[in-house]
């Protein structure tokens, strides 16, 4: 993740330093937050303290000593958005006005209306005549338990076919998602409760910012 502003559209630059453990390996951007005093990764479950501001690799390095230090900086500001790579997800299908997706198997009903697809990729055998780069905003979703698909509802266009490659925009308010294996962007999934919030989104990233923050702000 990357620091991008503040909620209020103000440039965010500051962090603050946090005391960690000296073997501990944190990347610069990575989600973290306080356990039993010390910075660790977050998974997005638990209040976050903020994002990390440098590396910290737990491994001593001549050239910089802060690598296995007890000191590591983290951008902590409550109302800070950062911002990630956007979910990709592969169709298994559609029509000219719908598109399936098995990995979103189990999400509610409604889900992920006032989101967008962006066509990214075309699967092999790909007969869809959308260009690649076509932006649908997604008015309905519904989950059949018989398919195991959740269809989405967009906007009339080409059809969608299997194997064609999506990024998603969850929208605005959006908690049901994941980390990542190095706690960096977002993964969708339909049991999770994060802490995360989706606040933006653009051409190939989506903004978040703490719902609940370890400074003691929460919804």
């Amino acid at each position: 993740m990357k620091l991008y502003q503040k909620a209020d559209g103000g440039v965010l630059s500051s962090a603050r330093e946090y005391d960690i453990a000296q073997t501990t390996d944190i990347k610069e951007g990575t989600l973290v937050k306080i356990a039993a005093g010390l910075v660790v990764a977050c998974d997005g479950t638990s209040a976050p303290i903020g994002v990390a501001a440098e590396t910290h690799s737990g491994v001593a390095d001549a050239l910089n000593p802060r690598n296995d230090g007890t000191k590591i900086l983290v951008h902590d500001a409550p109302d800070a958005i950062f911002r990630c790579a956007a979910p990709k997800a592969a169709a298994t299908g559609g029509t000219a006005t719908t598109v399936t997706f098995s990995t979103l198997a189990a999400f509610a009903d409604d889900d992920f209306i006032g989101g967008y697809l962006k066509l990214v990729k075309k699967g092999a055998n790909s007969t869809n005549a959308d260009a690649i780069g076509t932006v649908k905003r997604i008015t309905d979703s519904a989950y059949a338990t018989s398919g195991t698909v959740t269809t989405l509802t967009v906007a009339s266009g080409a059809t969608a076919c299997e194997g064609d490659e999506f990024e998603i925009y969850p929208p605005f308010g959006f908690k049901k998602a994941a980390l990542d294996s190095g706690k960096q962007k977002i993964v969708l999934v339909s049991t999770a409760s994060s802490k995360l919030k989706v606040v933006g989104r653009g051409d190939g990233f989506v903004d978040l910012m703490a719902s609940e923050h370890a400074l003691g702000v929460e919804e």
